[in-house]
């Protein structure tokens, strides 16, 4: 047997998906954590593609797996905010009410992450907040699912992955608040 690796050539970020060459929303609140979380969030050092395909993969999957499983989800076209910043929520969620859903796929611990009704996340997650915050402000909602797959579990071994769902609700004021700190930021840094 002869055995040859061979480069694959692919493009890993390719995506039917449609994004404009306007200012996106990632890119506000990207900078903000760059500057909070300077060693876990480097200004233009984003996920690798490969992991950026892996999450995209899996949120196209989870897509799949709630509508087979009878909730009412949809991943809407990119919208357009009032300050002309692009914005491509992952789902938007209609049992009942109407939801702004998020997908993660994430190699952090669950361990930190509550298994009862509290009034906050991990730390770790609040960039995922502030991205949910902001476009529920932009859509006028008030509530949210975050639908997080930790892959590596708790890190307890041998790793389990485990598919964790929390629902949010926030005030008008929690997402006043955060829609102003990430404009001020904008205009802060020329992006508006």
């Amino acid at each position: 047997m002869k055995v040859t690796p061979i480069a694959h050539g692919l493009d890993l970020l390719k995506s039917d998906l449609v994004r404009s060459d306007t200012l996106h929303a990632s890119t506000v609140y990207n900078s903000l954590f760059s500057e909070l979380e300077p060693d876990r969030y480097k200004q233009d050092d984003g996920p690798p593609d490969l992991l950026m395909a892996l999450g995209t993969a899996w949120e196209k999957h989870l897509e799949y797996l709630l509508i087979a499983n009878g909730v009412k989800a949809e991943r809407p076209e990119e919208f357009l905010s009032p300050e002309g910043i692009a914005y491509s929520p992952d789902l938007l969620l209609f049992n009942g009410t109407t939801r702004l859903g998020e997908i993660k796929l994430s190699y952090q611990s669950s361990k930190s992450y509550p298994t009862e009704v509290t009034n906050s996340l991990s730390p770790k997650a609040d960039k995922w907040l502030c991205q949910m915050m902001l476009y529920a402000y932009w859509l006028g909602l008030t509530e949210g699912l975050l639908l997080v797959l930790f892959v590596c579990g708790n890190y307890e071994r041998p790793y389990k992955p485990e598919l964790r769902f929390f629902e949010l609700a926030w005030t008008d004021r929690d997402l006043q608040d955060n829609h102003t700190m990430l404009m001020n930021h904008a205009r802060a840094k020329g992006m508006l």
